[in-house]
């Protein structure tokens, strides 16, 4: 760096009192010993984030500053340049309005790169600076989703709009479709939306439990992809006007996916949500989910107990089957008879009998766990208690000698004992099978290799019960990356409660006391909540603050 640069930005930090006089020669002599820049040392000492030394060099050269957070990018602009030369170069095309394209770039002395976008668009460039890793986190987004779309101008002019024929593997619909289950499942995708709105089509994907939009298709290839997944899934391709469900497999390079099919009727057509299921629950063990040591160690504690009744609680998608599967796989014996009920069977598991639901054949939870305990089991898992009949067998079979898994949808795992009541399960009941029950969430897990300082907003902070002044660790988060597809998260990891039934809550059950006051005699007794399990993970640096005010925090 210049002298006189370095000076300008030594001015510049301890006038604004970001650094101060030592922080600065220390870094500037580690930025000596390893050849780099001081603006990279900074960063990586973790004495500055990236968008911060951005913003300094915005000041200095007199160009906008563009936080990439504000603004909702064109991502269809990938188009515009190759993604080898967005990559070179650090910069993309934000957007383009009256024949000027605003140009975001992590160098605005990056003459050439600019001088290649204005000759590829034959139009004038305006630049901003972004964050190095904001515009990374930008591309990958863009050119990871954009892939798929190749296709899509070929589908048109093709004459592609309608119904595609079946024999034809290489029409550009068929292609176009299977590059986006490929997509999505490369990126760790659990689901796809396919959504017509008016005048475009929307597609989002979920990626670690969040919903984001990707580059979508033109509205006039929709219904030709309505029709090839209905061809997949093996439903009625005619039949425009109720909801279908189907399933198929979809090989991605060396992977398999079973790709779950919904689709409903909608007032600009049909809207299909694309369900992706790999076989992952035979690699999921207990350690595996997350769980506090201590929480772990009684948890298996309780599913090694003879009889008596066990339940996860949580909202959908919040990892209520993996962690059934997970206690499935640690009780299944050649001495023990494991018999599952299911509404779908997600997973295929060894040394497991599993049942599918199947309405139409009246086949309900109900019936079939009537049957299964015709069976002679040991242990007995219900996909869900929904109903007050599935309620009252189930915990009939608890008392009578097995060992009975579940799930039901309650806010936090105190308040299962109250949605059993609701069902019509006599108190009495309740207390004598109901052994023990987990609650869960699951949070985004912090990318490793983008892992940087964060500074949570302070309503993050209340919701779990925080401010600033009272933080007794180093809030972390992920800037974004190529390994992370630009969302600084990679994976999720679990916040757990579990809530062991003692004499005095047993008590307290069957006198019909409300929630709050068994909550209370829990937490007397050294129970942890879900809040203060997310405390432990932001204390490991797994999560952010935000994640665990999005999934544990107070309104």
């Amino acid at each position: 760096m210049p002298v006189e640069l370095f000076d300008e930005l030594r001015t510049q930090l301890l006038e604004t009192g970001l650094l101060s006089a030592e922080q600065l020669d220390d870094a500037q002599q580690r930025a000596a010993r390893e050849g780099c820049s001081l603006e990279e040392t900074l960063v990586k000492m973790r004495l500055l984030l990236d968008s911060q030394v951005t913003v300094l060099k915005a000041a200095r050269l007199g160009v906008p500053y563009c936080n990439l957070a504000d603004y909702i990018a064109n991502l269809q602009n990938a188009e515009l340049i190759p993604e080898e030369v967005a990559r070179r170069h650090v910069m993309f095309p934000l957007f383009v309005l009256d024949g000027i394209v605003t140009l975001v770039m992590a160098d605005a002395g990056d003459l050439t790169g600019i001088d290649q976008v204005r000759r590829r668009t034959r139009q004038e460039v305006e630049q901003v600076l972004g964050s190095p890793s904001d515009i990374m986190a930008l591309i990958e987004r863009a050119y990871g989703a954009h892939k798929y779309l190749e296709t899509a101008e070929a589908a048109l002019s093709s004459g592609d709009g309608e119904e595609p024929s079946t024999d034809a593997a290489a029409q550009p619909v068929i292609r176009l479709v299977d590059n986006l289950i490929s997509e999505a499942t490369h990126q760790g995708a659990s689901d796809i939306h396919i959504e017509p709105q008016d005048r475009q089509l929307r597609i989002r994907i979920r990626v670690d439990g969040v919903l984001r939009e990707v580059a979508a298709p033109p509205l006039a290839l929709h219904r030709a992809m309505v029709s090839r997944i209905k061809v997949l899934a093996r439903i009625d391709i005619a039949q425009t006007r109720r909801p279908q469900d189907g399933a198929f497999h979809h090989r991605a390079g060396n992977r398999e996916v079973v790709v779950r099919v919904s689709v409903l009727p909608s007032i600009y057509g049909e809207a299909v949500v694309l369900r992706l299921l790999r076989n992952e629950s035979e690699t999921v063990s207990l350690p595996d989910l997350g769980m506090e040591a201590s929480v772990l160690e009684r948890f298996r504690a309780q599913i090694q107990c003879a009889h008596g009744m066990i339940l996860v609680s949580g909202p959908t998608g919040s990892g209520k089957s993996t962690t059934l599967y997970a206690a499935l796989k640690e009780v299944a014996s050649p001495e023990r008879n494991v018999i599952a009920i299911e509404d779908p069977v997600e997973y295929r598991l060894p040394a497991i009998r599993q049942v599918q639901v199947n309405p139409e054949a009246s086949l309900t939870f109900a019936s079939g766990l009537r049957s299964i305990l015709r069976q002679d089991p040991d242990v007995v898992m219900v996909g869900e208690i929904r109903d007050g009949e599935t309620a009252q067998i189930a915990v009939q079979a608890a008392l009578t000698g097995h060992l009975v898994f579940s799930t039901v949808h309650t806010n936090d795992s105190v308040s299962s004992v109250v949605r059993l009541r609701d069902m019509g399960v006599a108190p009495y009941l309740i207390s004598s099978s109901l052994l023990a029950v987990v609650a869960q969430r699951l949070c985004r897990r912090i990318c490793p290799d983008c892992v940087t300082d964060d500074q949570p907003a302070e309503r993050h902070l209340r919701a779990i019960g925080l401010t600033p002044d009272r933080l007794d660790f180093r809030p972390q988060r992920g800037r974004g990356c190529r390994r992370c597809f630009g969302g600084g998260y990679l994976s999720r990891v679990g916040l757990y409660e579990l809530f062991e039934l003692s004499e005095e809550n047993r008590e307290q059950i069957v006198r019909g006391e409300p929630t709050e006051v068994i909550r209370a005699t829990a937490r007397s007794e050294g129970m942890k909540f879900l809040r203060d399990d997310g405390l432990l993970k932001l204390r490991a640096g797994l999560t952010t603050v935000e994640e665990v005010a999005r999934v544990a925090g107070s309104a």
